[in-house]
């Protein structure tokens, strides 16, 4: 039968073009196949070497299910085994040319019948012989192969010859050529085939198979090709992006570096100037010191020679010439008669050098550099008032910034827009505010309840807690935490206890699994509470100290002052900073101190020098500034970023 012939500029390229890349070489071990068996996925390997890595990578080989070398794709051992997998043929026929034109020589087929030896210059496409030159003339003469495809012997044998060269005959009857394609099976088959094994089936020729299945080839191809264009597109784009990350980190590096010479230049600016100003007020007092040392020298010396010479009167002088120099001696008595000296006191630099605060995240904390400035007073006193205010609790809403504020002895929940005008209040036995997602807690410490209130000061709902409520703090938008006192007459009880926050309505609920009774213990009246991220801190107000703890109410850390000459005395609210750091107001000594969460001074933020009295609680407004409320009912917004 003659071979399907076939001429396509696709498949028109020259042997050694589609041979590039190591295409007859098993990827296993690098040599030219033996036996090649094909994958599901289309990659090729010897027998030899496919059986050798499958035992390596999944002993069982009777169900065995083993990655691809190349792809890494799962395949599974068909039940004949590794030997049922497809042998290769493309690469078969592909090595038989190869190993052809390896040959040095190749013998024309035909003089061999003669008992003669000519060196073969052609082969016969159909006959598939080797002939020379003078017997190729021949060839192409007689009338049984005067239409036989007779191509010359050279290294561009090309693709279409390559398939015109030899058909594959049938795996299981090697004798027989593969004339027809069943379509139910989906292979090509020899006439004992369709007797033995495709009785029945539908079958085609091969040529008009191959029709059919070249356009589902053709059409596969290109989804292939817009995928590979789309992966690459995707690669180019990732490389792209992480040339931008690079780019990107690079230059953020370098802004960086700038912003902390900036900022280095900028502190030693301010230095310089502190310094200077520092340095000035010294020499003009030790000028106006030294004036006045002079002074008292010269002073010192007329005394102690007045001294020296009445002193001598008094021992050796008669009486009559005691008489007689009295009077001058007390005149002179009466002229350097002085006032009391005054001690010298050198300046105190904390009157000299000014406090700073630099807005810098890069420090992880505010760094000193200014006196806090006061942007906003006002005071919540009313005629209607029955008691001394006590600004108890302080919280700004986050939906419009208003400033809420609890006053404890007048029983008022008092709502303020950031200007301090009064917006609403209602009477409301409240001691501490939090802000628990868009809502707000107050702990109603008479009453001893939790309160909910939407941002209207509506009520929501109530829970009755064990004891007084004092403080309340949010852990995030579902739970909550507050401290219980055993109040003025002792019938409560201290207690730290979580809350969460159920939904519709929204109600707190006591976590019964949590308790903090081994932390209680150790403090002896706890107020306010603050939740950080991982820890909690509680003020005692009696032992005047902060109590840092961790979730699990283990004390890690204490606060105490900045050191034992300066204490904490009676500390009150609290609040954190952008960097975590703990803000609490210090009312006996009217100071707000900045501590760090291992319970470490960093500075005093507002002191009484700057006009602050009795402050209670502390809270940051949308802007980052420090909002104080005083016992004594003012409200005052320092800038604090």
């Amino acid at each position: 039968m003659k071979g399907f012939k076939m001429a396509t500029s696709e498949l028109g390229s020259s042997l050694k073009e589609i041979l590039t890349q190591d295409f007859l070489c098993c990827q296993i071990c690098m040599d030219e196949f033996d036996t090649p068996k094909m994958l599901p996925c289309l990659h090729s390997y010897c027998l030899k070497c496919l059986s050798q890595y499958v035992k390596q990578t999944a002993p069982d080989l009777a169900d065995a299910v083993f990655l691809c070398p190349t792809c890494r794709q799962e395949i599974q051992t068909p039940p004949g085994g590794l030997e049922s997998f497809p042998t290769n043929f493309f690469i078969v026929s592909l090595l038989d040319v190869m190993r052809s034109q390896k040959d040095a020589t190749k013998k024309c087929d035909t003089c061999l019948l003669d008992s003669t030896e000519s060196e073969a210059s052609s082969i016969c496409l159909d006959c598939n012989n080797y002939i020379c030159k003078k017997c190729s003339e021949f060839h192409c003469k007689t009338k049984l192969t005067v239409n036989h495809q007779v191509v010359q012997l050279t290294d561009d044998v090309s693709i279409t010859v390559l398939k015109s060269k030899k058909e594959p005959t049938c795996q299981k009857h090697e004798d027989k050529d593969l004339i027809l394609f069943c379509t139910k099976c989906e292979t090509p088959v020899c006439m004992k085939c369709i007797a033995q094994d495709h009785n029945g089936h539908t079958v085609n020729e091969i040529p008009t198979a191959v029709v059919e299945r070249k356009e589902t080839v053709s059409t596969g191809l290109g989804d292939i090709k817009k995928s590979i264009e789309t992966l690459q597109g995707r690669l180019k784009n990732a490389d792209e992006t992480l040339e931008m990350i690079k780019e990107g980190k690079e230059k953020v590096f370098q802004d960086l570096e700038e912003r902390v010479a900036e900022l280095k230049q900028s502190l030693d600016k301010q230095k310089e100037v502190v310094q200077s100003d520092f340095e000035a007020k010294c020499k003009a007092e030790e000028k106006q010191i030294l004036a006045d040392k002079d002074t008292d020298e010269c002073k010192l010396g007329i005394l102690q020679s007045t001294l020296d010479f009445a002193g001598k009167i008094l021992a050796h002088g008669k009486d009559v010439e005691i008489l007689q120099l009295h009077k001058q001696i007390s005149h002179r008595f009466g002229e350097l008669k002085l006032e009391n000296v005054e001690r010298y006191h050198s300046t105190n630099i904390n009157h000299v050098a000014p406090i700073v605060q630099l807005d810098t995240k890069l420090l992880g904390c505010p760094l000193l550099l200014k006196r806090p400035q006061l942007l906003l007073e006002f005071s919540t006193k009313t005629e209607n008032d029955t008691e001394d205010p006590w600004l108890s609790g302080v919280a700004i809403l986050p939906s419009t910034g208003n400033i809420i504020v609890a006053d404890h002895l007048n029983t008022k929940l008092m709502m303020y827009n950031n200007q301090g005008i009064l917006i609403k209040s209602l009477t409301e036995h409240s001691l501490d505010i939090a802000i628990v997602g868009k809502h707000i807690a107050i702990s109603n410490y008479s009453n001893k309840q939790i309160m909910i209130l939407d941002d209207n000061l509506e009520m929501l709902s109530c829970t009755l807690t064990k004891s007084y409520c004092a403080g309340i703090t949010p852990l995030h938008d579902t739970e909550i935490m507050i401290t219980t006192s055993k109040g003025s007459a002792g019938t409560g009880e201290n207690g730290i206890y979580k809350f969460h926050l159920n939904q519709n309505p929204l109600t707190p609920v006591p976590d019964e699994e949590q308790s903090y009774k081994d932390t209680v213990s150790k403090i002896s009246s706890p107020r306010y509470i603050l939740g950080l991220r991982r820890n909690f801190i509680v003020s005692d107000f009696s032992k005047n100290v902060l109590h840092i703890c961790d979730m699990e109410g283990n004390i890690l850390h204490t606060y105490e002052g900045k050191d034992e000459d300066d204490p904490l005395s009676e500390p009150q609210g609290m609040c954190k900073d952008n960097h975590d750091n703990i803000i609490v107001a210090d009312r006996d000594n009217d100071r707000i101190h900045l501590v760090s969460q291992k319970g470490d001074f960093i500075a005093y933020l507002v002191t009484e020098e700057d006009g602050l009295e009795d402050p209670c609680a502390v809270t940051l407004n949308l802007d980052g500034d420090l909002v104080v409320t005083e016992v004594t009912g003012k409200v005052k917004v320092f800038k604090y970023q």
